[in-house]
Protein backbone atom coordinates (compact mmCIF):
# COMPACT_ATOMS: atom_id res chain seq x y z
CA UNK A 1 0.00 0.00 0.00
CA UNK A 2 2.73 2.46 0.72
CA UNK A 3 3.72 2.02 -3.14
CA UNK A 4 0.40 2.69 -4.04
CA UNK A 5 -0.19 5.85 -1.80
CA UNK A 6 2.74 7.07 -2.95
CA UNK A 7 1.92 6.73 -6.95
CA UNK A 8 -1.16 8.86 -5.67
CA UNK A 9 0.71 11.46 -4.60
CA UNK A 10 -0.23 10.59 -0.33
CA UNK A 11 3.02 9.65 1.80
CA UNK A 12 1.65 7.00 4.34
CA UNK A 13 3.88 5.44 6.59
CA UNK A 14 3.37 1.30 8.04
CA UNK A 15 3.09 0.34 11.55
CA UNK A 16 2.90 -3.52 12.66
CA UNK A 17 0.50 -2.68 16.26
CA UNK A 18 2.03 -6.15 16.78
CA UNK A 19 5.39 -4.50 18.08
CA UNK A 20 4.40 -2.16 20.11
CA UNK A 21 2.88 -4.78 22.63
CA UNK A 22 5.92 -7.08 22.91
CA UNK A 23 6.12 -7.09 26.60
CA UNK A 24 6.10 -10.10 29.49
CA UNK A 25 5.37 -9.26 33.27
CA UNK A 26 4.26 -6.24 33.50
CA UNK A 27 1.12 -4.55 34.41
CA UNK A 28 -0.56 -3.19 30.98
CA UNK A 29 -2.70 -5.20 28.43
CA UNK A 30 -1.62 -5.52 24.58
CA UNK A 31 -4.30 -2.64 23.89
CA UNK A 32 -2.58 -0.50 26.77
CA UNK A 33 0.87 -0.64 25.23
CA UNK A 34 -0.28 0.15 21.64
CA UNK A 35 -2.87 2.93 23.03
CA UNK A 36 0.72 4.30 24.87
CA UNK A 37 2.67 3.64 21.96
CA UNK A 38 0.63 4.95 19.21
CA UNK A 39 0.45 8.92 19.84
CA UNK A 40 4.25 9.37 19.86
CA UNK A 41 4.73 7.32 16.74
CA UNK A 42 2.05 9.59 14.86
CA UNK A 43 4.07 12.62 16.27
CA UNK A 44 7.06 11.14 14.87
CA UNK A 45 5.77 10.07 11.49
CA UNK A 46 3.85 13.43 10.80
CA UNK A 47 7.20 15.15 11.57
CA UNK A 48 8.70 13.55 8.58
CA UNK A 49 5.61 14.32 6.49
CA UNK A 50 3.34 10.82 6.80
CA UNK A 51 -0.21 11.96 5.40
CA UNK A 52 -1.54 9.03 6.64
CA UNK A 53 -0.75 5.77 8.63
CA UNK A 54 -1.51 2.78 7.96
CA UNK A 55 -1.81 0.47 11.07
CA UNK A 56 -1.96 -3.77 10.72
CA UNK A 57 -3.17 -5.56 13.94
CA UNK A 58 -6.08 -6.98 15.47
CA UNK A 59 -9.35 -5.58 16.70
CA UNK A 60 -12.49 -7.13 18.42
CA UNK A 61 -15.00 -4.45 18.44
CA UNK A 62 -15.37 -0.37 18.18
CA UNK A 63 -14.83 -0.88 21.90
CA UNK A 64 -11.02 -2.34 21.08
CA UNK A 65 -10.69 0.44 18.15
CA UNK A 66 -11.62 3.10 20.82
CA UNK A 67 -8.79 2.12 23.51
CA UNK A 68 -6.46 2.09 21.24
CA UNK A 69 -7.01 5.44 19.88
CA UNK A 70 -8.97 7.42 22.55
CA UNK A 71 -8.24 11.13 21.09
CA UNK A 72 -8.35 10.55 17.38
CA UNK A 73 -11.86 11.34 15.81
CA UNK A 74 -13.80 8.13 14.84
CA UNK A 75 -13.80 10.09 10.98
CA UNK A 76 -10.44 10.43 11.06
CA UNK A 77 -10.51 6.30 10.93
CA UNK A 78 -10.40 3.50 8.23
CA UNK A 79 -11.45 0.66 9.69
CA UNK A 80 -10.43 -2.38 7.04
CA UNK A 81 -11.12 -5.93 8.33
CA UNK A 82 -9.26 -8.51 6.04
CA UNK A 83 -11.15 -12.30 6.31
CA UNK A 84 -10.85 -16.05 5.18
CA UNK A 85 -12.59 -18.72 5.32
CA UNK A 86 -11.10 -21.54 8.01
CA UNK A 87 -9.26 -23.74 5.54
CA UNK A 88 -7.58 -21.00 4.10
CA UNK A 89 -6.74 -19.54 7.73
CA UNK A 90 -5.24 -22.87 8.92
CA UNK A 91 -3.10 -23.13 5.38
CA UNK A 92 -1.45 -20.00 5.28
CA UNK A 93 -0.76 -20.08 8.79
CA UNK A 94 1.12 -23.94 8.07
CA UNK A 95 2.60 -22.25 5.01
CA UNK A 96 4.58 -19.36 6.77
CA UNK A 97 6.03 -21.91 9.03
CA UNK A 98 6.02 -19.91 12.28
CA UNK A 99 4.48 -20.51 15.34
CA UNK A 100 1.66 -23.00 12.97
CA UNK A 101 0.65 -24.28 16.55
CA UNK A 102 -1.51 -21.33 16.55
CA UNK A 103 -3.08 -21.97 13.65
CA UNK A 104 -6.91 -23.04 15.10
CA UNK A 105 -6.42 -20.03 17.53
CA UNK A 106 -6.09 -17.53 14.85
CA UNK A 107 -9.15 -19.85 13.45
CA UNK A 108 -11.34 -18.93 16.09
CA UNK A 109 -9.96 -15.26 17.14
CA UNK A 110 -11.23 -14.63 13.08
CA UNK A 111 -14.84 -15.64 14.21
CA UNK A 112 -15.05 -13.66 17.16
CA UNK A 113 -14.91 -10.02 15.70
CA UNK A 114 -17.81 -8.09 15.71
CA UNK A 115 -18.96 -8.27 12.43
CA UNK A 116 -20.10 -4.51 12.39
CA UNK A 117 -16.52 -2.91 13.09
CA UNK A 118 -15.17 -2.55 10.03
CA UNK A 119 -15.67 0.35 7.10
CA UNK A 120 -14.69 -1.80 4.49
CA UNK A 121 -14.69 -5.73 4.80
CA UNK A 122 -12.86 -8.18 2.16
CA UNK A 123 -12.77 -11.74 1.52
CA UNK A 124 -8.90 -12.31 0.85
CA UNK A 125 -9.44 -16.20 -0.16
CA UNK A 126 -9.32 -16.16 -3.71
CA UNK A 127 -7.46 -12.84 -4.01
CA UNK A 128 -3.61 -11.82 -4.16
CA UNK A 129 -1.77 -9.37 -1.89
CA UNK A 130 -1.71 -6.91 -4.95
CA UNK A 131 -5.37 -7.24 -5.42
CA UNK A 132 -6.19 -6.39 -2.39
CA UNK A 133 -3.62 -3.67 -1.52
CA UNK A 134 -5.04 -1.92 -4.87
CA UNK A 135 -8.68 -2.01 -3.38
CA UNK A 136 -7.49 -0.50 0.08
CA UNK A 137 -5.53 1.96 -1.50
CA UNK A 138 -8.93 3.43 -3.46
CA UNK A 139 -10.48 3.12 -0.25
CA UNK A 140 -7.87 4.95 1.58
CA UNK A 141 -7.70 7.82 -0.84
CA UNK A 142 -11.28 8.22 -0.82
CA UNK A 143 -11.71 8.46 2.62
CA UNK A 144 -8.36 10.99 3.31
CA UNK A 145 -10.18 13.47 0.86
CA UNK A 146 -13.32 13.45 2.23
CA UNK A 147 -11.77 13.42 6.13
CA UNK A 148 -8.02 13.98 6.47
CA UNK A 149 -7.24 16.19 3.85
CA UNK A 150 -3.05 16.66 3.14
CA UNK A 151 -2.27 15.55 7.04
CA UNK A 152 -2.07 12.91 9.25
CA UNK A 153 -4.85 12.98 11.60
CA UNK A 154 -3.13 14.01 15.12
CA UNK A 155 -4.33 13.09 18.69
CA UNK A 156 -5.96 15.87 20.43
CA UNK A 157 -3.20 15.50 23.67
CA UNK A 158 0.47 15.40 22.98
CA UNK A 159 2.96 12.72 23.40
CA UNK A 160 4.28 13.12 26.83
CA UNK A 161 7.54 14.04 27.16
CA UNK A 162 8.60 12.38 30.30
CA UNK A 163 11.22 9.70 29.57
CA UNK A 164 10.38 6.64 31.65
CA UNK A 165 13.78 4.87 31.27
CA UNK A 166 14.23 1.27 31.67
CA UNK A 167 16.70 -0.22 34.42
CA UNK A 168 18.50 -2.22 32.01
CA UNK A 169 19.16 -2.38 28.09
CA UNK A 170 19.99 -5.19 26.03
CA UNK A 171 20.81 -3.54 22.11
CA UNK A 172 21.73 -5.94 19.55
CA UNK A 173 22.99 -4.92 16.28
CA UNK A 174 24.88 -6.21 12.93
CA UNK A 175 25.03 -6.62 8.99
CA UNK A 176 21.79 -7.31 7.33
CA UNK A 177 20.90 -11.55 7.61
CA UNK A 178 23.00 -11.93 10.49
CA UNK A 179 20.40 -12.37 12.46
CA UNK A 180 19.95 -10.08 14.68
CA UNK A 181 15.92 -9.44 14.81
CA UNK A 182 15.53 -13.49 15.20
CA UNK A 183 18.52 -13.33 18.32
CA UNK A 184 16.89 -9.80 19.75
CA UNK A 185 13.35 -11.84 19.95
CA UNK A 186 15.20 -14.81 21.20
CA UNK A 187 16.88 -13.35 24.20
CA UNK A 188 13.23 -11.20 24.96
CA UNK A 189 12.02 -14.91 25.21
CA UNK A 190 14.20 -16.47 27.31
CA UNK A 191 13.97 -13.88 29.71
CA UNK A 192 10.29 -13.80 29.51
CA UNK A 193 10.40 -17.36 30.64
CA UNK A 194 12.30 -16.81 33.66
CA UNK A 195 10.36 -14.67 34.80
CA UNK A 196 11.77 -11.33 34.09
CA UNK A 197 9.63 -8.32 33.55
CA UNK A 198 10.67 -7.42 29.97
CA UNK A 199 9.48 -5.82 26.54
CA UNK A 200 10.75 -6.28 22.77
CA UNK A 201 11.05 -3.99 19.64
CA UNK A 202 13.07 -4.22 16.30
CA UNK A 203 13.60 -0.48 15.56
CA UNK A 204 13.59 -1.60 11.85
CA UNK A 205 10.09 -2.01 12.12
CA UNK A 206 9.08 1.37 13.31
CA UNK A 207 10.63 3.09 10.45
CA UNK A 208 8.55 2.43 7.25
CA UNK A 209 7.63 5.65 5.82
CA UNK A 210 7.58 6.29 1.86
CA UNK A 211 8.75 3.32 -0.69
CA UNK A 212 12.62 3.81 0.22
CA UNK A 213 11.71 1.80 3.55
CA UNK A 214 15.26 0.85 3.97
CA UNK A 215 17.13 4.13 3.44
CA UNK A 216 19.55 5.78 5.73
CA UNK A 217 17.42 8.51 5.92
CA UNK A 218 14.75 7.16 7.88
CA UNK A 219 17.24 6.60 10.73
CA UNK A 220 16.40 9.47 12.96
CA UNK A 221 12.49 8.49 12.48
CA UNK A 222 13.12 5.15 13.40
CA UNK A 223 15.29 5.85 16.22
CA UNK A 224 12.61 8.37 17.61
CA UNK A 225 10.16 5.86 17.02
CA UNK A 226 12.18 3.20 19.25
CA UNK A 227 12.73 5.42 21.81
CA UNK A 228 9.36 6.19 22.59
CA UNK A 229 8.38 2.47 22.50
CA UNK A 230 10.95 1.77 25.09
CA UNK A 231 9.52 4.55 27.07
CA UNK A 232 6.09 2.98 26.94
CA UNK A 233 7.53 -0.36 27.62
CA UNK A 234 9.42 1.18 30.99
CA UNK A 235 6.33 2.75 32.24
CA UNK A 236 4.18 -0.30 32.21
CA UNK A 237 6.70 -2.11 34.24
CA UNK A 238 9.46 -3.36 31.85
CA UNK A 239 12.67 -4.22 33.71
CA UNK A 240 14.38 -4.83 30.80
CA UNK A 241 14.32 -3.78 27.37
CA UNK A 242 15.76 -5.34 24.37
CA UNK A 243 16.25 -3.46 21.34
CA UNK A 244 17.40 -4.90 18.15
CA UNK A 245 17.82 -2.54 14.63
CA UNK A 246 20.13 -1.76 11.67
CA UNK A 247 23.65 -0.14 13.18
CA UNK A 248 22.76 3.18 11.82
CA UNK A 249 19.56 3.90 13.85
CA UNK A 250 21.30 1.90 16.87
CA UNK A 251 24.06 4.44 16.65
CA UNK A 252 21.50 7.21 16.62
CA UNK A 253 19.63 5.72 19.52
CA UNK A 254 22.64 5.45 21.50
CA UNK A 255 24.76 8.47 20.58
CA UNK A 256 22.11 11.34 20.15
CA UNK A 257 19.36 9.98 22.76
CA UNK A 258 21.49 8.86 25.16
CA UNK A 259 19.93 10.98 27.59
CA UNK A 260 16.35 10.02 27.30
CA UNK A 261 17.81 6.13 27.28
CA UNK A 262 19.94 7.02 30.00
CA UNK A 263 19.13 3.91 32.59
CA UNK A 264 20.75 3.06 35.75
CA UNK A 265 23.23 0.64 34.33
CA UNK A 266 24.44 1.58 30.76
CA UNK A 267 23.48 -0.08 28.17
CA UNK A 268 24.28 -3.32 26.84
CA UNK A 269 25.56 -3.17 23.21
CA UNK A 270 25.77 -6.03 21.05
CA UNK A 271 27.49 -6.53 17.75
CA UNK A 272 25.97 -9.97 16.16
CA UNK A 273 28.78 -10.94 13.53
CA UNK A 274 29.51 -14.00 11.80
CA UNK A 275 31.80 -15.76 8.68
CA UNK A 276 30.81 -15.34 5.20
CA UNK A 277 29.54 -18.87 4.95
CA UNK A 278 27.15 -18.59 7.60
CA UNK A 279 26.42 -15.18 6.20
CA UNK A 280 25.63 -16.57 2.93
CA UNK A 281 23.99 -19.67 4.19
CA UNK A 282 21.69 -17.49 6.67
CA UNK A 283 20.60 -14.94 3.97
CA UNK A 284 20.06 -17.84 1.09
CA UNK A 285 17.56 -19.21 3.84
CA UNK A 286 15.61 -15.83 4.31
CA UNK A 287 15.44 -15.78 0.49
CA UNK A 288 14.13 -19.29 0.40
CA UNK A 289 11.17 -17.81 3.25
CA UNK A 290 12.75 -19.45 6.17
CA UNK A 291 12.53 -18.47 9.47
CA UNK A 292 10.60 -15.78 11.51
CA UNK A 293 8.35 -14.23 9.53
CA UNK A 294 9.53 -10.09 9.38
CA UNK A 295 7.56 -7.28 7.89
CA UNK A 296 9.25 -5.65 4.53
CA UNK A 297 11.68 -8.51 4.81
CA UNK A 298 13.52 -7.34 1.54
CA UNK A 299 15.40 -10.67 1.43
CA UNK A 300 12.38 -13.00 0.10
CA UNK A 301 12.27 -14.41 -3.07
CA UNK A 302 15.80 -13.22 -3.75
CA UNK A 303 17.91 -15.66 -6.24
CA UNK A 304 21.00 -15.64 -8.67
CA UNK A 305 23.02 -12.33 -8.87
CA UNK A 306 20.24 -10.62 -6.52
CA UNK A 307 20.48 -12.94 -3.61
CA UNK A 308 24.90 -12.80 -4.34
CA UNK A 309 24.35 -9.00 -4.60
CA UNK A 310 22.94 -8.95 -0.95
CA UNK A 311 25.28 -11.93 0.41
CA UNK A 312 28.11 -9.51 -0.75
CA UNK A 313 27.00 -6.50 1.02
CA UNK A 314 26.44 -8.39 4.12
CA UNK A 315 29.95 -9.88 4.31
CA UNK A 316 31.35 -5.99 3.33
CA UNK A 317 29.05 -4.92 6.26
CA UNK A 318 30.36 -6.98 8.56
CA UNK A 319 33.92 -6.13 7.91
CA UNK A 320 33.43 -2.11 7.44
CA UNK A 321 30.20 -0.80 8.79
CA UNK A 322 31.27 1.55 12.15
CA UNK A 323 30.08 -0.34 15.23
CA UNK A 324 28.39 1.66 18.31
CA UNK A 325 30.97 2.73 21.13
CA UNK A 326 31.17 0.20 23.59
CA UNK A 327 29.70 -2.69 21.45
CA UNK A 328 30.91 -6.43 22.56
CA UNK A 329 31.04 -8.70 19.19
CA UNK A 330 29.34 -12.14 19.25
CA UNK A 331 30.67 -14.86 16.48
CA UNK A 332 27.55 -16.10 15.94
CA UNK A 333 28.90 -18.24 13.12
CA UNK A 334 28.36 -21.92 14.83
CA UNK A 335 25.46 -20.91 17.10
CA UNK A 336 21.94 -20.89 17.06
CA UNK A 337 19.66 -18.30 18.07
CA UNK A 338 19.02 -19.27 21.28
CA UNK A 339 22.56 -19.84 21.89
CA UNK A 340 23.10 -16.34 20.39
CA UNK A 341 20.83 -15.17 23.16
CA UNK A 342 22.63 -16.87 25.80
CA UNK A 343 25.59 -15.72 24.96
CA UNK A 344 24.53 -12.28 25.22
CA UNK A 345 22.68 -12.88 28.90
CA UNK A 346 25.77 -14.38 29.87
CA UNK A 347 28.26 -11.59 29.01
CA UNK A 348 26.34 -9.26 31.65
CA UNK A 349 28.33 -8.80 34.39
CA UNK A 350 26.90 -11.13 37.29
CA UNK A 351 24.91 -8.42 38.83
CA UNK A 352 23.67 -7.33 35.71
CA UNK A 353 21.84 -10.37 34.96
CA UNK A 354 18.43 -11.00 34.33
CA UNK A 355 18.50 -14.58 34.75
CA UNK A 356 19.12 -15.95 37.88
CA UNK A 357 22.71 -17.81 38.06
CA UNK A 358 21.89 -20.93 37.34
CA UNK A 359 19.51 -20.69 34.33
Amino acid sequence: MLTHLAAAGVTAAFVDADQLRLASGTRATEADLIAAALPSLIHNYQAHDAQALIVAGLLDDTGHLTRLLPDVERQHVLTVHLEADSDTIRDRVHRRGWLTELADDAVDYAHRIAPDLADLRLNTTAQTSTELAEQVTDAALTHIRQNSPGHLATPARPPSTTATPPRRLMVITGPGGVGVSTAGFQTFSLLARAGEPVGYLDAHQLGFLGTDVRGDHLGPLRAANARAVTECLAHAGAQTVVISGDPRTIGLLIDTQHDELDSSDSPALFWLDASAAALAERLTARAQGEGPVIQGNHRIGLTGDALADAIARAVHASHHDPRPRGTRTIDTSDLDPRQVAEAMIASLPRDNRCLPPDS
